[in-house]
């Protein structure tokens, strides 16, 4: 399919977030879908027994999937308005985007509002429906619950990153009134809701080890990561603490981690992906003469940021024939790597950060010093590499951004460490996104970000 053709075909219908709700468990309107109905509830249909339940959920992860979610924008938007990337392409939209100029009308941040509350209220369809359904088991009913508590929990994270405080929506709704009379929560309220879905869905869940699906581990990781946003250091710590007693490791070579056949010892939580349901990453990155768009290109500042030797650098960096930078981390365009949406590295450099920020430092060194191990470069000394807890802390951040590059990090780690400002050159209002327009339409009593 001609690229610009598909680029047209990701893009959500325009319908705003409220009235995507009303249909939280259909296919709804986004083209890119193409999961047939034994497997996704539509439209017409209830959750009534074990076929439609099992569909339903389905269909809440095959929202994650979606080319305005997972499959691709949550991603880009998140590093092209970082330090990391730069708009190479022909894509307006991602061009404000990477120029700090986002406006309120942008239509890739429109559909990403969009895709995020209809994987929501998929879950939140699932929350309400699935407790009723008496024609299976208990234990079945409680770990699909769960599950879609952690996909609720992690679509509000990914909200109140990129838009402070957003609406919470905890069931579906019954009237376009109710929608329409919507208002932000704050940035408080949205984290205690993530957290208290964080236990649910821990008190829910079965204790099956699977890494393409919530499971009891990819709460525990989440948390660690939640935590350590809101900065409640020993919390963090223990989050951490729990996947890593829970004998995880760190894959041995950091390129099979983005095989289209990997299976890691670190994998926590993957959006899978395939030839038809499939990620963008590799096709948006990868130079054109290896069949990629070239739409998005790593800068030079995230190549200085690696040291001589890291096998990382090696595997996320390639040039091509005109000596032009391109992301090599996902090395096919045909999309069928899953993608990460945890992994154990990031819970490493959770605890590294906590540990730093409280005070133990060579706690601290010897945890992200397994990275750094992995990539082949020299590790560090207590009183020699790095000394004082500002030292160690950055030393934590810039391991961070190395091991994490492309995967969604890099803008929120920047705000969240309230370095934004500095390092991107930009206002503090520019550290939030402009809530989509179309939805303070049809949903006045939203108020717009300060600054838009």
């Amino acid at each position: 399919m001609p690229t610009l053709i598909r680029k047209t075909l990701m893009r959500r219908c325009l319908t705003p977030a409220v009235l995507v709700a009303l249909f939280a468990v259909a296919a709804g309107c986004d083209k890119t879908l193409t999961v047939e109905p034994t497997t996704e509830v539509e439209e017409s249909q209830a959750i009534l027994d074990g076929p439609s339940v099992r569909a339903a959920l389905a269909g809440a992860y095959d929202a994650l999937q979606s080319g305005s979610y997972y499959g691709g924008d949550l991603l880009f938007v998140s590093d092209l308005a970082s330090d990391d990337v730069a708009h190479v392409g022909t894509f307006t939209t991602y061009a404000d985007i990477d120029q700090q100029v986002t406006a309120a009308d942008n239509s890739t941040m429109e559909d990403m509002w969009d895709a995020i509350y209809t994987s929501i209220g998929r879950a939140n369809t699932l929350i309400a429906k699935v407790p009723a359904v008496t024609q299976i088991s208990e234990d079945e009913r409680n770990d699909i619950v769960g599950q879609a508590h952690l996909i609720r929990a992690l679509g509000y994270h990914n909200l109140v990153k990129l838009w402070g405080p957003v609406p919470i929506r905890l069931a579906p709704p019954t009237s376009l009134g109710e929608l329409a009379s919507t208002e932000r929560a704050t940035v408080g309220q949205v984290y205690t809701q993530i957290l208290a879905d964080i236990v649910q869905a821990s008190q829910l869940m079965g204790s099956d080890a699977r890494t393409r699906a919530a499971s009891l581990l990819a709460a525990e990781a989440l948390k660690s990561r939640i935590l350590l946003y809101q900065g409640n250091w020993p919390a963090t710590i223990a989050a951490a603490n729990t996947v890593i007693n829970e004998g995880l490791e760190l894959a041995p070579n950091f390129a099979s981690l983005f095989s289209p056949t990997a299976e890691t010892g670190e994998d926590i939580w993957r959006v899978a992906f395939t030839a038809t349901e499939y990620n963008l990453s590799g096709f948006y990155y990868l130079a054109k003469a290896l069949g990629g768009r070239y739409e998005i290109a790593p800068t030079a500042a995230l190549q200085n940021a690696y040291e001589s030797g890291d096998a990382r650098l090696a595997w996320s960096i390639e040039r091509d024939s005109r000596n032009r930078r391109y992301g090599a981390k996902w090395r096919t365009t045909e999309g069928a790597e899953d993608l990460h949406i945890i992994r154990f590295a990031e819970v490493l450099l959770n605890k590294a950060e906590a540990q730093a920020m409280q005070g133990d430092l060579a706690g601290a060194v010897a945890t992200y010093n397994l990275l750094r191990a992995r990539a082949g470069v020299a590790l560090h000394t207590l009183g020699i590499d790095v000394a004082t807890q500002s030292e160690v802390r950055d030393a934590v951040w810039r391991e961070r951004r190395r091991e994490l590059a492309y995967e969604g990090d890099r803008w929120a780690d920047l705000v969240r460490t309230q370095r934004a400002m500095s390092v991107l050159e930009i206002p503090a209002f520019r550290t939030l996104f402009p809530i989509p327009q179309n939805e303070i339409d049809v949903a006045p009593r939203i108020v717009q970000n300060t600054g838009y």
